[in-house]
């Protein structure tokens, strides 16, 4: 028995099927997040440095102003405070990683936005690695901070924790941006394997 649709005869056995309609790859898109990735990177390499050149957190001018500014905004504190607060800190486990981690999230972002910029599928795993480092390096320098400003007022205590939560919001960015191209599928379809990258260049 044959139907007819419109002008077309059909076959009971026979099924209209949609032609498949193929994605265009949106190269702009990982290359976008491969520049961020990047400048994230270098951002976090220059804290690295300072890590690992910096003995304290603070010289003796910047105590003296800080200590100015929280008893302006009502809490007694003296610059010998904070001094305390930079000796506790300086001496801490985290004093002494800080530096490598930073170092490690500043090398897989850099890759990772290289990668994302030559259309490398890689550049999600290796950018999600560096910010997932970037957060965890933070969060240990917020509980570190807490504990090292405990003899602080609770003003004090909670500038100097917040500080790396708003550090770590960054690598929350670095995250959701490495994360982006796969939500779109053009985005998806720009990013290849590293087989595949290799036998296009080769092509």
């Amino acid at each position: 028995m044959d139907d007819e649709i419109g002008s077309v005869m059909m076959n009971v056995e026979e099924e209209l099927v949609m032609p498949e309609i193929p994605i265009r790859p949106n190269t702009a898109i990982p290359a976008a997040v491969g520049v961020m990735m990047i400048i994230g990177g270098l951002m976090v390499a220059y804290a690295a440095f300072n890590a690992f050149t910096m003995s304290e957190m603070f010289n003796a001018d910047d105590e003296e102003q800080l200590a100015n500014q929280f008893s302006e905004a009502g809490a007694e504190i003296t610059s010998e405070d904070i001094n305390q607060y930079d000796d506790n800190f300086s001496s801490s486990a985290y004093r002494d990683w800080n530096g490598f981690l930073f170092t490690a999230s500043a090398l897989c972002l850099i890759g990772g936005g290289v990668q994302f910029y030559r259309g490398n599928r890689r550049g999600v795993s290796t950018s999600l690695t560096g910010a997932a480092l970037l957060i965890i390096s933070n969060v240990w320098g917020s509980m570190t901070s807490q504990e090292a400003s405990s003899h602080l007022p609770e003003v004090a205590q909670l500038t100097f924790v917040t500080m790396y939560y708003i550090y770590a919001c960054c690598g929350l960015f670095c995250l959701s941006s490495a994360a982006l191209p796969m939500l779109f599928a053009s985005g998806r379809a720009a990013l290849t394997t590293p087989a595949k990258l290799q036998s296009r260049e080769e092509e």
